[in-house]
């Protein structure tokens, strides 16, 4: 804890100490909470591809009261590997020259592809995604058609500014891009080797990503290996307008949405999300019941946050009277009520209240101008 600052009184004999505020707020994070370094790595557990795990009870709900969220125990089928590279090192960079850093996707018993994230970490917009290149999407169903995006990659144009530079309990943002691919349908017909795909055929598509979020809830989270630790949560909902150019450009194919939540925590970044299934008829419910994806970190080397200075009491002061000493002090934002303590030895860690807490800006004690009356050390508390 900080050394509080001393105000001492030119006689010498008198002491007010202002220590920093104790209260359970919000926490809020900024760049420097999220990996965007080369080098930086996490691990985390998740369901298999294509399984779905029941979440009932588990995702809270958005208040304006912090609660506690327990993700210690949760499927391990796969463990995902994530690892932050410079760009350049990066062959796949090549379709996406405003990215600086890569983010690479890797399943830990290579049963699935790699799969990459090109993102600009700029100080004043946060993370900007340039696209994304995935071999999994070889074979997707969206809409209830199965399909394959060739080539398997997105570039955005504009580029997604998906997480702001800071973020906050109370905060929204909305994150919208366009990316277009070949569709790769299949008519079920059957096929015929490889002059006759039995049916395939491609048709231009074009895909507008349209994210909107909110902090809609803060507390504690826990998780398995990494522990616990202060977290806000965000509530995210995206749909994805599908279009398809059958000669005439593009035409409306569909829409399907997603509710995405992510827990992040300072010097952890995001360490839980849970994402429904997909639907068509409209945007998943809040509490929905089944998530298609449920992630946990468990492993990083990122550093651990550096704790902000405590905040303070300041403008302390002191005035001897025949009535004694009148200590104030400038009042603070987040505070309801302040504690006046007392003490005779500092080293002695026996402090004790003088009267009830009050919600004024001074205190005046009677007896410190009392003959007889010891030296007295005083501190002033801030109560949430």
């Amino acid at each position: 804890m900080k050394t509080p600052n001393l105000i001492r009184r030119s006689s010498g004999w008198l002491v007010l100490a202002g220590l920093p505020v104790m209260a359970q707020e919000p926490v809020t994070l900024t760049a420097s909470d999220f990996f965007n370094q080369p080098g930086q790595y996490f691990r985390a557990y998740a369901n298999a591809p294509q399984t779905t795990v029941d979440v009932s009870g588990l995702l809270g709900e958005a208040s304006n009261q912090p609660q506690a969220w327990n993700f210690v125990l949760g499927p391990r089928d796969v463990v995902y590997r994530f690892d932050y590279l410079a760009a350049g090192e990066v062959p796949e960079s090549a379709d996406f020259p405003g990215a600086t850093l890569a983010e690479r996707k890797s399943d830990e018993s290579g049963a699935q592809a790699a799969a990459w994230l090109f993102f600009t970490q700029d100080p004043s917009r946060g993370r900007v995604v340039q696209g994304f290149y995935d071999p999994g999407l070889g074979a997707v169903s969206l809409l209830g058609v199965r399909f394959r995006l060739e080539p398997p990659a997105g570039v955005f144009r504009p580029p997604l500014q998906d997480f702001p530079a800071t973020i906050s309990y109370g905060d929204t943002w909305t994150a919208m891009t366009v990316y277009t691919n070949l569709l790769t349908l299949d008519d079920g017909s059957g096929g015929g080797g490889d002059e006759d795909p039995g049916g395939a055929f491609d048709l231009p598509q074009q895909t507008t990503y349209t994210a909107t979020a909110r902090v809609d809830a803060f507390g504690v989270v826990n998780c398995p290996g990494i522990g616990f630790g202060p977290c806000l949560r965000i509530n995210e909902l995206v749909q994805y307008d599908l279009a398809v150019d059958l000669g005439n450009g593009f035409e409306n194919f569909g829409t399907a949405y997603v509710r995405n939540y992510y827990w992040v925590r300072p010097g952890r970044g995001i360490v839980v999300q849970i994402t429904s299934e997909q639907q068509q008829t409209g945007p998943p419910p809040e509490n929905f019941p089944t998530a298609a994806v449920v992630l946990r970190m468990f492993e990083t080397n990122h550093p651990d946050p550096q704790p902000p200075p405590p905040p303070r009491i300041e403008g302390l002061t002191i005035t001897l009277g025949p009535q004694g000493a009148l200590l104030s002090w400038n009042k603070r934002s987040g505070i309801a009520s302040y504690r006046v303590e007392y003490t005779t030895n500092p080293a002695a860690n026996d402090w004790q209240a003088l009267g009830a807490p009050t919600t004024a800006n001074f205190f005046i004690d009677a007896a410190a101008n009392t003959p007889g009356v010891p030296v007295r050390f005083y501190r002033v508390v801030g109560l949430p």
